[in-house]
């Protein structure tokens, strides 16, 4: 099945009757929004991922994002309103030690990323970090901070240049994006198509602070929960 033969299969299933008559570089920019067709409880999703190699795990990995935002969804859906995105609520159900906890596994995750690329300046920038807090509010300057843009710029490295067991997966680059406008969180829910990746799960920390409906930076030697 070629990158076309997919996206029109998406297409069909998706009901979203998109003209793919176009460049194949064009084909992610076509699917942008795609997940959001499934809201709000995913219900056909499958579709999209059954095609695909590991399409299973994929589908797993999406799931739980559909299960806590369902409920303001629906609420969206009964006030004539359709989310541009899924923004999880924040769960009450985490105090605050238990999220500087998934804080701190998500850098001690971090390091084990950067030891299997061979980063030294990036594993001594984490180093850094020696502990964790909760801060109230989210303040977008410290999404510039050095050591997130270091962190960025080498999970995206290693998500363009790692073969991948499933090329397809290319085409739903946009749509995984577009879930949160987060370029981590798609790196989480492609994790079982990455042919070269560490045993560890490193991003799984990260993923359970987003269900949670936090953020987080990093802090001169912190790494900072933002709660809403």
């Amino acid at each position: 099945m070629t990158n076309f033969e997919y996206a029109s299969r998406i297409n069909e299933a998706a009901g979203l009757d998109l003209d793919l008559d176009c460049e194949e570089i064009d084909l992610q920019d076509k699917l942008y929004g795609l997940f959001q067709c499934f809201m709000p409880d995913g219900v056909g999703v499958d579709t999209v991922f059954a095609p695909l190699q590991n399409g299973t795990e994929l589908q797993a990995r999406i799931m739980p994002i559909y299960a806590v935002t369902a409920q303001q969804t629906r609420e969206a859906f009964d006030q004539g309103v359709a989310p541009g995105y899924f923004c999880p609520p924040q769960d009450p159900k985490f105090d605050d030690e238990a999220l500087k906890s998934l804080a701190l596994a998500h850098v001690r995750n971090l390091k084990i990323f950067a030891e299997f690329l061979g980063d030294d300046e990036l594993l001594k920038m984490l180093e850094q970090i020696k502990s964790a807090r909760v801060q109230e509010g989210f303040d977008f300057a410290h999404s510039k901070d050095k050591l997130a843009d270091a962190v960025y710029e080498a999970i995206t490295e290693w998500m363009i240049d790692m073969p991948k067991l499933d090329t397809k997966l290319w085409v739903l680059g946009e749509a995984y994006y577009s879930i949160n406008c987060d370029y981590l969180l798609p790196a989480y829910l492609q994790y079982p198509n990455y042919a070269q990746r560490p045993q560890e799960d490193f991003l799984k920390p990260y993923f359970e602070l987003y269900l949670a409906g936090r953020q987080i930076a990093f802090e001169r030697g912190e790494v900072v929960v933002f709660t809403h």
